[in-house]
């Protein structure tokens, strides 16, 4: 949990005020120039419409883990493009033998151990922070914010996207969109340049994962060997500024035990209302009035059958969440 002096103001100073911006991706790792398609698609999990034909098409040819930036064991291609509003991946992930591919419906965050495919973006290309997107092959979402300065990766941070996969008799296969309005970066550039890498995971005797390039393990510094992205011309910011509000209501009623005497009724109503405004892509205020104490994730279902302890439920007010790593004991 955060700290207690960040209950009720939060100025996140995100990772340019950090340190000098120097670009860390580098395109001798790996490069791509997404194609802009003024089109949009219907996120289902097939690869068929137009505009995936003027996709960039890229392989992830190296396996990074167990092994040393050997040949992948197998064969995944990504497909991307971008409209003004949103990016779109697709990859599709050959197995010799899709009856062995690992895919369970799971809550969000929970599909670690399956057949998974990923996306890493450092949108200021500062080897800072990262995006970090998961999907396995049913289109279960994993998705989180790695800090370089940290170390850590926190999946307290939920964006709003889209997947979808299908299981083929090829491997199998996702579709992806990612609303630009997630991100934070520099919308002064004319022309955006994030660092990138494209990920699979291929769980069988032994978990491999495949990249787009060789990572060398020689070099504690992770976002540091990112490749880079080109492409996003005009891309703006937008105004980033969400309007949480919040009512509870409850009603307590009471009486002597003569079932003569009337009902005392009591009744509470309390508003709240949560700010998030992205002032610049590098500064953001978050604010809170009255919080609603009793938000938790709506489909978290527990047992509380032979539990000796209270249930927990993962904070997920978005006022406490944002960079909360920074925050962490």
């Amino acid at each position: 949990m955060i700290n207690s002096f960040r209950a009720l103001l939060t100025v996140g100073l995100l990772s340019c005020l950090l340190s000098p911006c120097v670009f860390a991706g580098s395109s001798q790792q790996f490069h791509l120039d997404i194609p802009t398609v003024n089109q949009e698609i219907n996120v289902d999990g097939d690869i068929n419409e137009l505009a995936w034909q003027q996709a960039a098409q890229v392989m992830l040819q190296y396996e990074t883990s167990p092994a040393e930036n050997t040949a992948a064991p197998v064969n995944t291609y990504a497909k991307v493009f971008a409209s003004n509003t949103s990016l779109y991946f697709a990859f599709i992930a050959h197995d010799p033998a899709p009856e062995n591919i690992r895919a369970n419906l799971r809550d969000r965050d929970n599909a670690w151990g399956d057949d998974m495919v990923g996306i890493k973006l450092d949108t200021f290309n500062n080897a800072r922070l990262a995006y970090q997107f998961f999907i396995n092959a049913y289109g279960v979402q994993s998705d989180s914010i790695e800090n370089e300065l940290t170390g850590q990766e926190s999946d307290a941070w939920d964006g709003i996207w889209y997947s979808r996969g299908k299981i083929t008799e090829q491997g199998y296969q996702v579709e992806i969109q990612l609303p630009l309005r997630l991100f934070n970066f520099d919308d002064r550039h004319p022309i955006q340049t994030w660092g990138i890498e494209l990920i699979r995971f291929y769980p069988r005797n032994e978990t491999h994962r495949l990249s787009t390039h060789q990572i060398d393990r020689n070099v504690s510094c992770q976002l540091c060997q990112l490749g880079t992205v080109s492409g996003l011309a005009g891309a703006t910011q937008g105004k980033d500024l969400q309007l949480t509000p919040s009512l509870v209501a409850n009603q307590n009623s009471q009486r002597d035990v003569a079932p003569t005497v009337p009902w005392a009724d009591d009744t509470n109503v309390e508003a709240g209302l949560d700010l998030r405004w992205g002032i610049t892509p590098t500064t953001l205020l978050n604010a809170t009035i009255n919080p609603d104490f009793s938000q938790v994730e709506a489909d978290a279902g527990q047992l509380d059958v032979n539990n000796t302890f209270a249930l927990f439920f993962p904070e997920k007010r978005a006022f406490f969440l944002d960079n909360k790593d920074y925050f962490d004991i």
